[in-house]
């Protein structure tokens, strides 16, 4: 089957252009660029081949240059936000051609709606068109896009970024890679557009040894997010817990560690699974739910193990190790799911899965484990072979006491330098330094 082409846009170019007036911290482009990187990843995961229009965030191309670039493809999508006078304007919208070229009207409004219903916008999102004075597009891109010959080109506004709620939206990371999912999932169902099944010998199995450290997995997840939001462990002891519940089942703990980090967005939560559920994969975070409407746990490890035994459920038929603790581990079809490439529903042969549609779902979890894996753990400062362990005013003090015949047995003191002294023992050593003050001198 013939591959599906799409141009892909970042609207605007540098790291700060158009400010939200509401939110300052907000810059569309910097929101377009994040969005097209993610988006172009998971289309790629989806079977389509991608282009951009810039390499880089600080390239400046002329808006007409970048829709003539999208020549030979069969979509040109530029991203953005909009913006308006007023505050309560909170919906998405999607331009596409004046004269509704190739009925360009239903992908359109069918991207503009989902668009509202994934960023829970307070009106729906709609597609519109604009011309210009001599009765041709408005929007510069649009006409590069058209004068090239592309089919289907359309701009899409993400809500406006005037609206306080959408711009702090949009501002999550988190967010931005669920809106690229959806998105790469509604123009996969458009253009029915499946990816080459990965073959056998190069799936990755559920069921074997963690490959990573802790150390590794922790470092990653601090150098995508400074502050993870875990309530009641670090993220290095959260670490460990993973590989050592993911040991006791048989599971790789580090490729559950990359499916948390896709799910939380590195521990950043911010959607209906909240950081004080100890909830780490969206277990019972269903379609529709709102915040908190999702399985909670006790402590961390009662939720990495529950995580662990509901991968367990899908990649084995074998029982569990430990007490069940996985409140939807007996709706699960055992073994139906092996191998993380079949962790997405519409990526399995069996439509069944963990994430539904999840198109790419284990695409996106593979990325993660490999870029812990390829994280590098900075070694210690060697020692000097020859310096002294401890300071020499401690060494010093222990041979004058044992000359002063305060201390008897300074083998044993000094292979103890590093422990604490006890109250009774510090009061022997003062009693004896007293009692040879005392003394008459020899």
């Amino acid at each position: 089957m013939r591959k599906i082409k799409i141009c892909l846009d970042a609207g605007h170019s540098g790291s700060k252009y158009n400010q939200s007036p509401v939110v300052k911290s907000y810059y569309e482009s910097a929101m377009a660029w994040a969005l097209h990187l993610k988006l172009e990843k998971k289309l790629e995961a989806r079977g389509f081949e991608v282009f951009t229009t810039r390499p880089t965030i600080d390239a400046e191309v002329d808006v007409y240059a970048r829709g003539k670039l999208a020549k030979g493809c069969d979509l040109f999508l530029s991203l953005h936000s909009n913006a308006c006078g007023t505050e309560s304007v909170d919906y998405p919208v999607v331009y596409r051609a004046y004269d509704n070229q190739n009925s360009a009207n239903e992908l359109a409004l069918g991207f503009a709606r989902m668009i509202g219903q994934r960023m829970g916008t307070k009106q729906a999102g709609r597609s519109a068109t604009r011309k210009n004075s001599t009765g041709g597009e408005y929007y510069g891109v649009m006409r590069g896009a058209r004068a090239a010959g592309v089919p289907l080109y359309l701009l899409v506004e993400h809500s406006f970024h005037t609206n306080t709620a959408a711009a702090k939206w949009l501002l999550e990371d988190r967010n931005l890679e669920l809106l690229a999912e959806a998105e790469a999932d509604t123009l996969a169902a458009y253009f029915k557009q499946t990816a080459a099944p990965v073959p056998e010998e190069e799936r990755t199995t559920i069921m074997d040894a963690a490959q990573t450290t802790a150390q590794q997995m922790a470092l990653y997840c601090r150098r995508r997010n400074a502050a993870p939001k875990l309530t009641s462990c670090s993220v290095e002891e959260l670490a460990g817990m993973f590989l050592e519940e993911g040991a006791a089942e048989g599971v790789r703990g580090d490729i559950a560690w990359a499916q948390s980090l896709h799910e939380t967005g590195f521990f950043k939560f911010g959607g209906i699974v909240q950081p004080g559920q100890n909830n780490f994969a969206g277990i019972g975070a269903l379609n529709g739910n709102g915040k908190g409407q999702a399985a909670s746990f006790p402590d961390p490890r009662t939720g990495v193990r529950a995580q662990i035994q509901h991968l367990k459920a899908y990649a084995s038929t074998e029982p569990l190790a430990k007490a069940c603790v996985d409140p939807r581990f007996s709706l699960v079809a055992r073994g139906s799911a092996p191998y993380v490439e079949w962790l997405g529903a519409a990526d399995n042969p069996g439509r069944t899965g963990w994430a539904v549609p999840g198109k790419g779902y284990g695409a996106c979890v593979l990325d993660i484990l490999a870029e812990v894996m390829a994280q590098e753990v900075p070694e210690p400062p060697a020692e000097e072979k020859d310096k002294p362990k401890y300071p020499a005013y401690q060494t010093e003090g222990l041979e004058r006491l044992t000359e002063a015949g305060i201390i008897d047995s300074p083998e044993v003191w000094k292979a103890r330098f590093g422990d604490t002294v006890t109250v009774g023992q510090m009061f022997g050593i003062l009693g004896k330094l007293l009692a040879r003050a005392e003394s008459p001198a020899d």
